[in-house]
């Protein structure tokens, strides 16, 4: 195991995701979202899956903006389904790591969030979230891919742009 500080895991998993070929809003989200989930204790193994099938991270980008599209219309609580319990994981610390004040509840497959978005959160960060280092291995060489090499031909084709292979 080894410690990283909430800035250190939250920046790798933007980098992570990015490498993972998520577009930079989600990585942005995906990376805060990454620290509350292992920062409260959850597992690594469903970071780690949807860093395999970047299209679950999407997925579950656009499930928390539709929810907070739909509480800054309402006052009540917002509520989604996930069957995948990892998945289902990923979202509630998605939820729990926004910026506003959120409670959320679970009942079977049900996430219900209630979010005031005009409170800030009160959440607090640990200083140090103990990560495996196998995982940070893995989120390291994610991060690898989204590295952009000085030199011209790496600016050729659209530095940063996602292309592989270019030279």
């Amino acid at each position: 195991m080894m410690d990283c500080s909430w800035t250190e895991l939250q920046a790798l998993g933007v980098r992570a995701a990015s490498g993972a070929q998520v577009p930079p809003a989600q990585a942005l989200a995906f990376g805060a979202m990454l620290a509350r989930h292992l920062a409260d204790g959850g597992n690594e193994a469903p970071v780690t899956d949807a860093l395999a099938a970047p299209g679950r991270i999407r997925a579950m980008a656009q499930t928390v903006e539709d929810l907070v599209e739909a509480a800054s219309v309402t006052a009540k609580p917002v509520a989604t389904s996930e069957q995948d319990a990892g998945r289902r994981a990923l979202l509630i610390s998605w939820l729990r790591g926004l910026p506003c004040q959120t409670e959320v509840s679970v009942m079977g497959d049900n996430v219900r969030a209630d979010l005031t978005l005009s409170e800030p959160s009160t959440r607090s960060r640990p200083a140090h979230i103990a990560v495996s280092a196998d995982f940070a291995s893995h989120l390291n060489d994610l991060a690898d891919r989204a590295h952009v090499p000085k030199g011209i031909n790496a600016h050729q084709g659209g530095a940063g742009a996602g292309l592989m292979g270019l030279e």
